[in-house]
């Protein structure tokens, strides 16, 4: 009787060689994840300094994973693909095991996932991950812009480049993990948006808004407001100031995401005619 002999199966880090066999496995097969928000992945792949691992059998690419720099002991799993025509199971194993070391030497407690397909989810299940949050999305459509609102002693300009680390430190302490943005994708995501604009109070950024634009409407890619000021009126502000510039542009469609726990901003939104259109993304994570 014959036995049949398994592939072997080689892992490997990422280098700025394979980028191009990497582009062509993340366009020409189903099975692909990619979470980048701001950035492109070549640019990502460049930049970012996290984990990436790739699979291979016989020379010819079957995977990648990759996961974001860490930051506050947690991660994302930001680039997961698989070629149709790998063993899927043992190439995602084989890349799981190959980055859960470092991520381990790294002393990352914490992986999430945004699950935009579920795909994923016989692949990650297995390994420990389960449901943990959900994104949601609201929609603000065809309303005027709102009367201005501005509390007292807080004024609203755009970001100047020296804004950049602060607003970063305002992220960072406005959210918890798995949340957060790194530096970097604070600065990128200042680089890709129409209008960046912060709130100063007594001198000092108190929070910041981040938006962009699109062929039919606006998207509020990000609000972050300092927690010892939270509810007195900044992130109101923020939003207040972003419809009306928005509306002078002639945009009155506008989406925003935030976590299903995040009752807070959801009841934010809301006092501004978002509602929740059912566009809805599982977070999974996994406790290392």
């Amino acid at each position: 009787m014959a036995t049949s002999i398994l592939k072997p199966i080689t892992v490997s880090p990422y280098s700025r060689r394979d980028r191009h066999i990497v582009s062509d496995l993340l366009f020409r097969n189903y099975n692909v994840h990619t979470h980048l928000d701001w950035q492109e992945t070549d640019k990502w792949l460049e930049t970012q300094q996290g984990v990436t691992r790739l699979a291979w059998q016989h020379g010819r690419l079957m995977g990648i994973l990759a996961t974001a720099a860490p930051l506050d002991n947690t991660t994302w799993i930001r680039i997961a693909a698989l070629a149709d025509n790998a063993d899927a199971a043992r190439t995602f194993n084989a890349l799981w095991d190959s980055v859960v070391v470092e991520l381990l030497g790294s002393n990352v407690q914490q992986v999430a996932v945004l699950l935009i397909r579920d795909w994923l989810i016989p692949f990650v299940q297995p390994r420990g991950f389960a449901p943990a949050e959900e994104v949601v999305t609201l929609r603000r459509a065809d309303l005027p812009a709102p009367p201005e609102e501005m509390p007292a002693n807080l004024t609203i300009h755009p970001t100047r480049d020296g804004d950049i680390p602060i607003i970063a430190r305002v992220d960072q302490a406005a959210f918890a993990p798995p949340w957060q943005l790194s530096d970097v994708d604070v600065r990128e995501a200042v680089r890709a948006a129409a209008y960046c604009t912060v709130a100063v109070s007594n001198e000092r950024i108190v929070g910041y808004q981040a938006s962009t634009m699109y062929f039919d409407g606006g998207h509020l890619a990000r609000l972050a407001v300092l927690p010892d000021v939270q509810g007195t009126g900044v992130g109101s502000a923020l939003v207040n100031d972003l419809l009306r510039r928005f509306a002078r542009r002639g945009i009155t469609t506008v989406t925003v995401n935030t976590q299903l726990s995040n009752t807070r901003s959801q009841h934010l939104y809301e006092r501004y005619g978002f509602q929740r259109n059912g566009y809805d993304l599982p977070v999974w994570m996994l406790n290392l």
